[in-house]
């Protein structure tokens, strides 16, 4: 089988951290390179988390150093932006949990340069799984567009239909840069099948405290790194949402596009997200049901079968095995 090329775009984030460690351990995934953005943190944390995560899993793939801010401030001449997550993900990015760095696992080109150019050395095979804000996928539009249409799908961790979380209507990534999600989503979206996955469908998708027990028992070294790393974001959930648990966004990016089956109820839709307003940043304006013909420029899950997720990410994180002793003791309980 021919293992799928991926480029993960990111701002690790504890979130980014799971889905990055699933995309590294998953055999069919042939991660060509990290590529890191602002975000959940500024550039230098998002940048070394990410060599962190390299460095853990010993890979030999590297990360290169993305967009510093959004992409109107970038155009301005605005310096580096200042952290904006770090109350959910923790003063480092990644909770409590402190992690070692290869300073080799660190990429010589820049972000833009490597996305094109990895692009141009494999047209139309190439997947972008995007899990922080598009800025860097929107320089990469600017510079050169007809090669960014020979991407061959873009998977989006960001936005929402019906709901927000850094606003009442905006999710954080495309609130952090709604002008690069916007640019994204109409100037590539009718020519390259780009996938939503926002906040209607990932907070169906609770890790709940059960589900981090079985990890810290059954996970063996890893499983008890990432319950470290949750329990900073655990206890970010208890306090703003009342959940005993917490909503992993970029790990159901990442298993929804290795395996798509997972969701349930996909609408091929026109999106557009605001970017000149105050109150209304970063909301996404979907006609779901193609109401009013716009062109359409996004797959957009809007259900998943939140079980197959679930055993799906043990799978993928701590083998077959483990797996089936997750769904053993699920079944022993309901």
């Amino acid at each position: 089988m021919t293992k799928r090329k991926v480029i993960i775009d990111t701002d690790p984030g504890i979130d980014d951290a799971l889905a990055i460690m699933a995309a590294l351990q998953h055999p069919d995934l042939d991660v060509l390179g990290l590529t890191s953005v602002a975000g959940n943190k500024g550039i230098h944390f998002t940048t070394d988390n990410a060599a962190r995560l390299l460095t853990l899993f010993e890979s030999d793939i590297k990360v290169y150093r993305g967009a510093t801010n959004d992409y109107l401030s970038l155009k301005a001449g605005k310096g580096e932006r200042a952290d904006e997550a770090g109350f959910v993900h923790g003063a480092s990015g990644l909770g409590s949990v402190e992690l070692p760095i290869d300073p080799v696992v660190h990429g010589e080109r820049g972000a833009i340069d490597f996305i094109l150019e990895t692009i141009k050395a494999y047209p139309g095979e190439v997947d972008i799984i995007a899990l922080g804000p598009v800025t860097n996928l929107a320089l990469c539009l600017e510079k050169d567009l007809e090669t960014m249409k020979q991407v061959r799908t873009i998977h989006s961790m960001g936005g929402g239909v019906h709901r927000g979380n850094r606003s009442p209507v905006a999710e954080f990534n495309y609130w952090f840069d709604p002008t690069a999600v916007d640019m994204l989503y109409t100037q590539l979206g009718p020519h390259v099948p780009i996938w939503m996955i926002g906040l209607d469908v990932t907070h169906q998708g609770i890790t709940d405290l059960n589900d981090l027990t079985f990890m810290k028992m059954a996970g063996g070294e890893l499983g008890e790194l990432i319950f470290e790393m949750m329990q900073f974001y655990v206890n970010t959930y208890w306090h703003q949402n009342g959940y005993m648990g917490a909503v992993v966004h970029d790990l159901m990016a990442m298993i929804g596009y290795i395996y798509p089956e997972m969701y349930q109820e996909i609408h091929h839709a026109n999106l557009r997200c605001v970017n000149d307003s105050v109150l209304a940043k970063g909301q996404c304006i979907v006609d779901l049901h193609n109401q009013f013909n716009w062109e359409k420029n996004a797959y957009i899950p809007m259900s998943a079968n939140i079980r197959f997720y679930k055993e799906k990410i043990m799978a993928v994180l701590f083998g077959e095995e483990v797996a089936e002793d997750y769904k053993k003791r699920v079944k022993s309980m309901s």
